[in-house]
């Protein structure tokens, strides 16, 4: 009798030890928030227009015939909030792209403040590696999604 009351003293120890052991893996430290998830440097791969209820249509093909350096666009969100861009001057005029700006996640929006204080507003989605900015126009119900893989 007494191997098997030390027997269930052993396993009920181990059990309370991995419930321990569970509980805290679920702590709020493994909550990844969106401002963690989208700190790093992300590459522009695709533009995507939407009109009403049709399908997405992929334009950057399209786009980079018209300006090439569009394939080498690059967004780095940095963990003290702020954002920079790298392309070239011409790209980043041609397409009214913030160099520098400071940026904030929330309610599902992407905020870039530049140091002039013009603001843009975007609706984010992060999914894994990949970043989706989306622009609406609701006058008109169109969409742009600007689709980047993290680097």
């Amino acid at each position: 009798m007494k191997i098997s009351s030390n027997l269930s003293k052993v396993l009920t120890l181990l059990f309370i030890s991995s419930l321990s052991m569970t509980v805290m893996n679920c702590s709020k430290a493994d909550d990844v928030s969106p401002l963690a998830q989208i700190v790093g440097t992300w590459k522009l791969i695709g533009v995507f227009t939407k009109d009403g209820s049709a399908a997405e249509i992929d334009q950057f093909s399209g786009i980079a015939t018209n300006f090439p350096c569009v394939k080498d666009v690059n967004y780095t969100f940095k963990s003290n909030g702020d954002f920079t861009s790298s392309m070239t001057v011409f790209c980043r005029e041609s397409l009214s792209i913030f160099e520098n700006a400071k940026f904030e996640v929330k309610d599902g929006k992407l905020k870039l403040t530049d140091a002039y204080g013009y603001k843009i507003e975007q609706n984010i989605s992060l999914s894994g590696s990949q970043l989706s900015l989306i622009k609406a126009d609701f006058d008109v119900d169109f969409t742009v999604r600007y689709l980047f893989t993290k680097q």
